[in-house]
């Protein structure tokens, strides 16, 4: 690959930001929009190619803000071009080797983030073990938010392994079982997150501390006692010894820091009532449910929040063509090319093929508009959100059909998906809740115009809005 090589049509190779030995990833500028993206390029011809098409299926289908999003998957004859987001920033090596040790009060604040985004991880289904935590894969951005990144060790845990069948991690922060004596599980995290913070603790590699020097270390940088008894916990040999799953972790750490610092709830960190950040997938698994007239009214309930968002029709209907048209006769299209227009402080994209044209630049809320969800590659995109609703249907005859079809799609983030309906009496949603073996259908009311709502049906939408964020953990 050449500096300057235009990838797709639309990404332009602008730096390469690192190689190794099965891929490289570069820098590129998508020239129609003019934002930046990490472009992970993967050799067809490589023997290793399963492992990193292996990591590629795992980043897929995970949303997370500490984790990196892929946007767009494209190949030629020689190669897959992964398009991920670029995340501009430095990695905590690099940190402590030209700054020195971490002060306790910022490595707390890390250690609950680490926490948080590997609950998250071991909370999939199968777990996902990253396996390789580390100084060196942490990167500190430029909003100062912590991102965990290259998930080439990162495996789907399962029990029918009794050991790993090679050794994978890092020497000094990997665990015993990662030699060969064992198989990696959510411990095998714990202790590489332990490892890594006796390293930024101290400004010294793990593999030059002896395990009885550990303590001392930590007590010569400053640490608390109850800071190192629980760092010690986290590094146990014996992995019976430590803690046992991130939630026993992250219940240990609050006896540490104030109550009032541990904002987790299912390894998301709270937000304010109006501030929600983040993706939302909405689809259906009949044809006709009323997608994008849910789409528009969350939109506009976050626009008059102040929340910058946009729209993105990932589906063949042509209903924000036709919203466009209707718009653009009311005057209210303020901005408007082949691939956008804005109305109101929302932007629209309408028959988006993929994520790749959709500037995220300033933007706090992405909603996609899936429609029917009839296809591998909508699947993937709803699972990538960070809020997935599944819209059902309103009318009693229709709610067979729709389990049935629902039951047909094979997803390992179906018990993450949030199924709602608008319009549907109460009674109607307990037998619908039930034929769906769901725990909870949200109920709301739609606006008659979603661009115009009354006072009551702003209401509707907000209140509908919060419940669903508290349903996936968001608020």
């Amino acid at each position: 690959m050449k500096i300057g090589e235009i990838i797709a049509e639309r990404y332009k190779l602008v730096d390469l930001l690192g190689e190794g030995g099965t891929s490289a990833v570069y820098l590129a500028e998508n020239i129609v929009l003019n934002n930046l993206w990490a472009i992970k390029v993967l050799s067809k011809s490589s023997h290793l190619l399963s492992f990193d098409m292996e990591e590629i299926e795992i980043l897929k289908n995970l949303s997370h803000p500490m984790l990196p999003r892929i946007a767009d998957l494209t190949e030629d004859k020689e190669n897959y071009y992964i398009v991920m987001d670029y995340i501009s920033g430095s990695n905590l090596l690099k940190i402590i080797d030209s700054q020195g040790k971490v002060p306790e009060k910022i490595l707390l604040k890390w250690t609950e983030d680490l926490l948080g985004v590997l609950m998250y991880l071991h909370s999939r289904i199968p777990p996902i073990i990253y396996r390789d935590l580390k100084p060196a894969n942490i990167i500190v951005d430029d909003s100062g938010t912590l991102r965990l990144v290259d998930f080439g060790t990162a495996r789907y845990h399962t029990n029918e392994v009794t050991e790993d069948t090679v050794y994978i991690g890092t020497q000094g922060y990997a665990a015993p079982e990662q030699y060969g004596i064992g198989q990696s599980d959510q411990r095998t995290d714990l202790f590489n997150l332990g490892m890594t913070i006796i390293h930024l603790a101290t400004g010294i590699h793990p593999v030059k501390l002896e395990s009885e020097r550990k303590k001392d270390a930590l007590k010569k940088a400053g640490i608390s006692q109850k800071y190192i008894r629980y760092i010690l916990k986290l590094t146990q040999t014996d992995r019976n010894k430590r803690f046992q799953t991130c939630d026993e972790a992250i219940s240990e750490l609050s006896k540490i820091i104030k109550p009032e610092g541990l904002l987790f709830k299912c390894g998301i960190h709270k937000k304010a009532k109006g501030s929600f950040k983040g993706m939302i997938g909405i689809a259906s698994v009949l044809p006709g449910s009323g997608v994008t007239s849910l789409c528009l009214n969350i939109g506009k309930h976050l626009a008059d929040n102040k929340v910058s968002s946009v729209l993105v029709e990932l589906n063949s209907s042509g209903d924000f063509e036709r919203i466009r048209a209707y718009l653009d006769e009311l005057g209210e299209v303020k901005m408007q090319n082949e691939s956008r227009f804005e109305v109101n402080n929302l932007t629209f994209y309408p028959h988006a093929s993929d994520l790749g044209g959709v500037s995220r630049k300033g933007v706090d809320a992405i909603i996609l508009d899936l429609g029917h969800l009839n296809s591998e590659r909508k699947i993937s995109q709803l699972n990538h959100s960070d809020i997935r609703i599944i819209l059902c249907p309103c009318v009693p005859w229709k709610f067979n059909i729709f389990s049935e079809c629902n039951k047909n799609i094979k997803s390992p983030a179906k018990n993450e998906w949030i199924y709602a309906a608008s319009n549907l009496q109460r009674q109607d949603g307990q037998k619908l809740k039930k034929l769906l073996g769901c725990k909870e259908i949200v109920l709301y009311s739609t606006a008659k115009n979603p661009f115009y709502p009354s006072a009551e049906e702003q209401k509707c939408a907000g209140d509908m809005f919060d419940r669903v964020c508290r349903l996936a953990g968001k608020l």
